[in-house]
């Protein structure tokens, strides 16, 4: 993901944060959220949404979100801000799935599709998230941040898996889902083969165990 930083003095500190265990302990002995530059922090993980790409205590690399940089896409972790009412100001790590357009199968099997500026965010630990599943598409404006890396500890130190394409299968393609916009009880063998590809997609998304491996900046 390297070549999504900005400037070389951030590019530098990412690299000697994931190859250093001395720099990223240094980097996060202040604060939970403590600042590293303008444009990164760190932030600590409380709970098992997000397990096993992050644990309790799990120190992460956050790039602070600017439109300038474009939406989220499919696959990034995020630190967002809750849309549910009353905990506006707690902050949740989660994973975006599917973007503003996108038809996909949530968890609990329903056909949603994600309004426009809008994003939909799972934890990785389905038997164990509180998410879009239960409160729907989120605002890209809740989104205050990437996660880029895990900094501690040093022995799960590394860049985030992205989980790119399992979350791109979760989606209906855009030609199918153009007849889901026109034409809503089309029963065609491409739209039902589409439906059919979605649904299983989420199946095996939710189900199947999602091993973990660290991978290190040089080898991105």
């Amino acid at each position: 993901q390297a070549e999504h930083m900005q400037g070389h003095g951030t590019y530098g500190m990412l690299r000697q944060l994931l190859t250093s265990p001395a720099a990223a302990a240094a980097a996060i002995t202040t604060a939970s959220a403590a600042k590293v530059t303008h444009d990164f922090c760190t932030a600590t993980v409380a709970g098992t949404s997000m397990a096993p790409t992050f644990q309790t205590a799990t120190t992460i690399l956050v790039r602070h979100f600017s439109p300038a940089l474009g939406q989220a896409e499919r696959g990034d972790v995020v630190v967002l801000r809750s849309p549910e009412k009353g905990s506006e100001h707690t902050l949740l790590t989660k994973r975006v799935v599917a973007v503003a357009g996108d038809w996909l199968y949530s968890r609990d099997g329903r056909l949603v599709r994600v309004p426009t500026q809008h994003c939909w965010v799972e934890g990785d630990n389905a038997s164990n998230s509180n998410d879009s599943t239960h409160y729907g598409a989120v605002p890209c404006a809740n989104v205050a941040g990437t996660v880029v890396a895990k900094v501690w500890p040093p022995a799960q130190m590394g860049v985030v898996a992205d989980r790119r394409e399992e979350c791109h299968s979760r989606v209906i393609p855009s030609d199918a889902a153009s007849r889901l916009r026109s034409r809503p009880t089309e029963t065609g063998e491409t739209l039902r083969a589409a439906l059919h590809g979605a649904r299983g997609a989420m199946l095996a998304y939710t189900q199947a165990p999602f091993i973990v491996t660290a991978q290190s900046s040089s080898a991105a």
